[in-house]
């Protein structure tokens, strides 16, 4: 049986979205190179329709085994997929360096006040079409906006001034019809605080 006819799994399909996240991250192929390619990966049932969206990044298009994919290694950029369901991440976590997050009719939820930064300054680029992405930050955290809203919408509200001490977050990314929202803690978590 010809490899290409063989149906793609999630798994296939969140390998390809991650080589994709990559080589826009390094240059390789542009914004709207990488938002057309990952819905196309989205939207894959077979290898055959996944194989053309690498072919011109890896000297291998990915086979089954993932053969061409990176390994995971420590400084590896943090990765969260949503399509048709939410993610949520909450309590003590590492918010790595640069994180990738992809929505597609879904919703992501982070909450980040009682999470470790990896470092002072941290990226989150988001691919978003059709969804929803909450973050909650911790009072005096910086927010950079550096998101390509096409129909879609970002909103920051309720994390006081800037503190010097806390980590600053640059959010990148596409945001197609789908909506950003940055708040600070929820109420009853400042109330314990105090």
């Amino acid at each position: 049986m010809n490899d290409d006819a063989l149906r793609a799994s999630d798994a296939d399909r969140d390998q390809v979205t991650e080589l994709l996240h990559a080589a826009y991250a390094q240059g390789r192929i542009t914004d709207e190179e990488h938002t057309e390619r990952l819905l196309a990966a989205l939207r894959a049932k077979t290898f055959g329709e996944l194989r053309p969206l690498t072919a011109d990044l890896l000297p291998q298009a990915p086979s089954i085994a993932g053969a061409g994919v990176p390994v995971a290694t420590s400084g590896e950029p943090d990765r969260m997929t949503s399509v048709l369901t939410e993610v949520k991440r909450h309590g003590p976590w590492r918010v790595r360096r640069r994180s990738y997050a992809t929505v597609f009719l879904g919703g992501l939820r982070l909450d980040l006040t009682q999470a470790t930064f990896e470092a002072p300054v941290v990226e989150i680029n988001i691919t978003q079409v059709v969804g929803g992405v909450t973050l909650r930050v911790p009072i005096g955290t910086t927010i950079r906006d550096e998101t390509t809203a096409v129909l879609g919408d970002t909103s920051i509200r309720g994390i006081g001034p800037a503190n010097p001490a806390c980590p600053t977050i640059v959010l990148k990314g596409t945001n197609i019809l789908g909506d950003i929202k940055v708040r600070g803690p929820k109420r009853s978590l400042m109330r314990r605080a105090t």
